[in-house]
């Protein structure tokens, strides 16, 4: 990515590397998706926001070595986006340190943090067992009747009635491919510590999953 490059040119360039990885094709729809957007005035607000939804996907791939940086001039793109309204696709890359001082290490690692924190699930997962699990804490009347689990070899969206995020608590990609046949869920305790409990069954044994989503998932 040269330095001189327009914002259009840098996604074109990130689009071609996401198309070209056997995991990243929906990196790259969303990125396109985005340029899109951002070609006409009428839709630019909708382009930020879809380009701050690719900055997250880029945000889990990041975390797992992928993508870093391309991440990084995304989240500066966005950051431009977001606060100066004539900054456009035929703007000049902002400039990306290439290295990170302590200090922004530290941030970094504090929004990490963060952001596991946030997450409306716990995973659990060890490299030596196939079996994975995911705990979603759900309100005290919560019923199987208002649980939706639908999952596939390499998708899951969970649905849970009355929970505090809506349509979904989880709806995504896997970080690799289950065993749907081996992957059940079910309901267990009471009150605040009622919790739905999905257990997966992973294809491949031997690999500890940095997260229960991959990264590109729409």
């Amino acid at each position: 990515m040269a330095s001189a490059d327009s914002v259009q040119q840098a996604l074109e360039k990130f689009a071609d590397t996401f198309q070209r990885h056997e995991k990243a094709g929906d990196l790259a729809k969303l990125t396109r998706h985005v340029l899109s957007l951002l070609g006409d005035a009428d839709t630019r607000a909708r382009g930020v926001e879809t380009l701050i939804q690719l900055q997250d996907q880029l945000h889990i791939a990041r975390r797992l070595g992928n993508f870093v940086e391309e991440a990084n001039a995304v989240e500066a793109i966005a950051g431009r986006m977001r606060t100066d309204d004539a900054y456009c696709l035929d703007s000049p890359l902002p400039m990306v340190q290439a290295e990170q001082s302590d200090e922004m290490k530290a941030l970094i690692k504090q929004m990490q943090e963060a952001d596991l924190q946030s997450r409306p699930y716990e995973f659990l997962n060890t490299a030596d067992s196939e079996e994975m699990t995911v705990n979603i804490s759900v309100p005290a009347e919560t019923q199987m009747k208002d649980v939706s689990v639908k999952l596939s070899a390499t998708k899951i969206r969970v649905e849970i009635k009355g929970h505090e995020m809506q349509p979904c608590i989880i709806d995504g990609s896997f970080f690799q491919a289950v065993d749907p046949a081996g992957c059940d869920h079910h309901l267990e305790g009471s009150g605040a510590k009622r919790m739905l409990v999905i257990d997966l069954e992973k294809k491949q044994n031997g690999l500890k999953w940095p997260d229960l989503l991959g990264y590109g998932a729409m």
